[in-house]
């Protein structure tokens, strides 16, 4: 299938290219099985956010009068024409709920706040972001959320009908023949547009770019309202389903209804992402150690004039192929006290690089060194000039590893002797060693024999030993294991081969 993509005659556009990018994301983040799971989730708890938006309501009294407005317009906007027996009952549902007690009505809140984190933990899957702020911080975010949009609804509908109920305003409008029912769609599907910029802008535990989550919610409106005619037309003239499932016909329907939806609100996500990644540079990817050290010399030029760097600007020192991993690098130099993030989100030195050793960095970092031959495909020329100096630095690391190690495989073995099959591994206070975990090793450790007579030793000492600690070493002695130490040393019987 690549081999055919990469002759068409528009292979190298941009817009193909970017296309096809977006299907791999798409593809590759299993999206369609996100939807599967946001769909049953969203099923559970879209009565509790009802509710709460009825609570809400309720308690402000002076939009009581708009809220069968604001409710009428979710349903209209968030369902096609066919769902309509489903709006029954979920009104009818959240209109009980709402007579709850106080436990009932926090018990709603807590359920729709986790429906909303279930919901931010797949966008940031999709960002590769992992959790930056603490749960406390999401949940006070999402119940400022929860509890201002019913109000911001609330308010505009309530605008809207004070506007339209202007005698003077209604005669001059009818003078030019512009229809109120027109304006109306325009302003729904312009809320609809808002609300999808807002959720890929807001949710995601990174900065997205305005532009890309405005292209997204412009894209996905557009695909969700072609979805609603679609997908009521058919409903609406398929209706042997409704021979199939009788009285229950309405919820495979909603269900089939909220997985596209989920579908097409993770495609917007995909988009807005993609076009971050999309507006790097196409170059080769390089070793993980060198687009570490780009990004925290970018870091550090900043710290020497005094300011900090930004997520954009860190991207931009990435590749199209990097920045997939720019969250995991990023985590990398946090971690490790290099670099700390800022109250802007933003990035500034932590730690004196004059006292970090290029060896200490390496040493802190979980990839090998480059070798040279990883970086022979980078002209020189187009880099600062670490990045020389690096290379000459590992060109000599090279030459002496080729010293070191230029001999033949059989004078390596020729001086090994062969390891005696009936020897016996014992570990003791004396052989073990710091890989041995020598200080779970204990020569008083109980001795439990299982039921083919096998001995396994287990340590006493510092609380290690425990029925869990017995019932493991039991497990693996049955398949011929001795286990030592605390977990951290496990001696296959010799007999079977040694493994360690």
């Amino acid at each position: 299938m690549t081999q055919f993509l990469n002759k068409l005659p528009f292979a190298h556009h941009a817009w193909f290219m970017y296309i096809r990018l977006l299907v791999r994301h798409f593809l590759d983040d299993n999206c369609t099985q996100k939807a599967a799971s946001l769909t049953y989730t969203t099923l559970l708890s879209l009565v509790p956010i009802l509710t709460v938006m009825l609570v809400v309501f309720s308690s402000v009294p002076a939009l009581e009068d708009v809220r069968g407005q604001v409710q009428q317009a979710v349903y209209s906007n968030l369902m096609p024409s066919s769902g309509a027996t489903i709006s029954q009952h979920i009104d009818n549902f959240a209109e009980k709920s709402s007579n709850l007690g106080i436990v009932g009505v926090g018990g709603v809140f807590v359920t729709t706040i986790l429906t909303l984190i279930t919901i931010e933990t797949a966008f940031n899957e999709i960002w590769r972001v992992s959790e930056r702020t603490g749960g406390v911080a999401s949940v006070v975010r999402y119940w400022m959320m929860i509890t201002v949009a019913p109000i911001i609804l609330g308010v505009a509908f309530g605008a809207s009908s004070a506007i339209s109920g202007l005698s003077f305003l209604n005669r001059q409008i009818a003078g030019y023949g512009i229809d109120w029912g027109i304006w109306a769609k325009i302003i729904s599907f312009l809320f609809t547009v808002g609300g999808f910029i807002v959720m890929y802008w807001f949710i995601p535990k990174v900065k997205v770019p305005l532009k890309n989550a405005a292209i997204a919610g412009v894209v996905v409106a557009i695909l969700f309202e072609t979805l609603k005619m679609v997908f009521g037309t058919v409903m609406t003239n398929f209706t042997s389903y409704e021979a199939i499932y009788g009285a229950f016909a309405a919820i495979p329907v909603f269900l089939m209804w909220l997985y596209l939806s989920w579908n097409l609100i993770l495609l917007g996500v995909e988009i807005s992402y993609t076009l971050t990644i999309f507006d790097s540079k196409e170059v080769a990817v390089r070793h993980p150690l060198l687009s570490l050290l780009d990004m925290l010399n970018l870091i550090y030029k900043k710290y020497q004039v005094g300011e900090t760097a930004s997520e954009a600007e860190l991207r931009g020192v990435l590749g199209r192929k990097e920045t997939p991993k720019w969250n995991l690098y990023i985590d990398e130099l946090v971690t490790n006290e290099l670099i700390t993030r800022t109250e802007n989100d933003e990035y500034i030195l932590r730690t004196d690089l004059n006292t970090v050793s290029l060896w200490q960095f390496y040493k802190t970092m979980p990839y090998p060194l480059p070798i040279k031959s990883e970086m022979n495909d980078f002209t020189m020329v187009d880099y600062d000039p670490w990045y020389v100096e690096l290379y000459r630095h590992l060109e000599s690391i090279e030459k002496l590893a080729k010293d070191e190690l230029d001999m033949p495989l059989a004078e390596l073995f020729k001086t090994a002797p062969l390891r005696a099959k009936e020897s016996v591994v014992r570990m003791t206070a004396q052989t073990a060693n710091s890989n041995s975990d020598a200080d779970g090793f204990n020569a008083d450790a109980k001795k439990v024999v299982d039921e083919h007579g096998n001995k396994v030793v287990v340590p006493m000492g510092e609380a290690s030993f425990t029925e869990s600690n017995v019932t493991k070493a039991v497990r693996l002695a049955k398949k011929g294991w001795h286990w030592y130490g605390r977990g951290k040393k496990v001696v296959k019987d010799v007999k079977k081969g040694v493994k360690s």
